[in-house]
């Protein structure tokens, strides 16, 4: 029965998607170059009293939700009856274990490298006491904190305060960002430091700055501690988004990227990773294909999995294979479930936001290529974070839920460029309705 409640719903919502790209392919009157330049600009970078106002009551309004969802999920006792966060379990139970062991004296600080999670969650266990809604409440402050920094990456960018507060909106109650930074994984802090790392990438390529480049620092031990590989990901992300793409300002950005690239060459070389982490890279697993192939097999089952058999779908095996993986990790990032067979309860939650994301895959061509053409210096490290994440989690995930999960750092910056070409575009129901949207 559920079964079929499922693919009802599902057809549903197709159709809707449907009559809605329909009306968007209506002709209607637009300006010449669009909206967007009918948008009043803010050059400033010092926010207006309105634009103040704006974040106080978008922090106020996205931690309350998501303190509403907190309080739901304990007092329903969700993540178990339902098994919404298997993940929840194992972080809770690994942190009972590692609070234990700092009540004996040992805090195991090496161990704080990739699974700084787990120790973070532990010593909050072991200062305060046993109990998730902690981390909870952490999480939810991240979650509430990020809608903040992307407006304020969006106005670096763009110059347009409307797009801002539009896509910081998004950000702030998109459902799953509700949903994911409402439990005890590490995903809010992740979501929050990758956001901030690039909006500091966007001020450093403006202008040196001591406080810009600590932040970025700090982003990067955040996710050095709790996700090891994407600090070196973001390490080389980070250079190829100093290349200068535009003729002007080429020997200042030369220049910057210069000593960010030695900068970083020497503080990894500082910590032991050799220069650039290329020592630590050689002998990780993560940069391992054969690693990779077997990750991929393994995370591959239940009802999200890609592939029903996963082996015939490996990285280099053969042509074949290497095709259907990258033509999966393409599809899956950008659609996160199978629409032809909804198999539980958690992908029916998500089948709305997904084709609610389908339906602004052209709004984000589109901002992609007025970025490119407008604000192609601003927006590259935007564009390079995002796409970069697309490949790093393409080629590991055969699971849906785990890459509806992992490209949820990545959805920030894609967000930014949809709400771009909506306004660009300055048509249809999907732009009359994301020109209505206010807080």
């Amino acid at each position: 029965m559920i079964e079929i409640a499922l693919e009802i719903a599902a057809v549903v919502l197709l159709l809707a998607l449907g009559v809605v790209w329909a009306m968007d392919r209506r002709r209607t009157p637009r300006p010449a170059a669009g909206s967007l330049v009918a948008l009043p600009r803010c050059d400033s970078p010092r926010l207006s009293a309105a634009a103040r106002r704006f974040l106080w009551r978008l922090f106020a309004g996205a931690f309350v939700v998501r303190l509403i969802g907190v309080l739901l999920i304990s007092v329903t006792d969700a993540i178990r009856s339902l098994s919404l966060s298997p993940d929840s379990l194992r972080y809770h139970e690994e942190a009972l274990a590692i609070a234990e062991e700092m009540r004996g004296g040992f805090f195991n600080a090496p161990n704080w490298i990739d699974n700084g999670w787990f120790q973070f969650t532990g010593l909050v266990y072991y200062v305060l006491g046993p109990d998730p809604l902690y981390i909870q409440l952490v999480n939810i402050l991240l979650g509430a904190l990020t809608p903040l920094v992307v407006f304020r990456l969006v106005l670096e960018v763009y110059g347009v305060e409307k797009l801002a507060r539009v896509t910081a909106l998004l950000v702030g109650f998109f459902p799953s960002f509700i949903y994911w930074s409402c439990l005890m994984l590490k995903d809010p802090l992740s979501i929050f430091s990758v956001s901030l790392l690039v909006l500091a990438i966007v001020n450093l390529r403006r202008s040196f700055s001591a406080g810009t480049l600590a932040v970025m620092a700090f982003c990067l031990l955040m996710l050095l501690g709790v996700r090891e590989y994407l600090f070196f990901v973001s390490v080389f992300l980070i250079v190829v988004s100093y290349i200068p793409v535009e003729g002007r300002r080429t020997i200042p950005l030369l220049a910057t990227m210069t000593g960010v690239v030695a900068l970083i060459g020497v503080t990894t070389y500082a910590a032991g990773f050799g220069v650039f982490g290329l020592d630590y890279i050689r002998q990780s697993h993560y940069f391992d294909l054969e690693y990779i192939n077997q990750s991929r097999i393994n995370i591959s089952h239940g009802t999200g999995a890609f592939f029903d058999a996963p082996e015939d779908a490996v990285w280099g095996e053969s042509a074949g294979s290497t095709f259907r993986a990258l033509a999966a990790a393409i599809y899956f990032f950008f659609v996160s479930i199978d629409l032809t067979q909804i198999g539980s309860l958690r992908q029916l939650m998500a089948l709305p936001e997904v084709l609610m994301f389908l339906l602004l895959l052209p709004s984000l061509a589109r901002g992609l290529r007025y970025s490119w053409h407008h604000a192609r210096q601003a927006a590259l490290p935007l564009a390079v974070f995002a796409f970069g994440l697309l490949a790093v989690y393409g080629s590991a995930a055969t699971n849906m839920g785990a890459m509806f999960r992992w490209r949820m750092q990545a959805l920030p910056l894609l967000l930014t460029f949809m709400v771009c070409g909506a306004f660009v575009h300055g048509r249809g129901p999907i732009y009359r309705t994301l020109k209505r949207l206010a807080f």
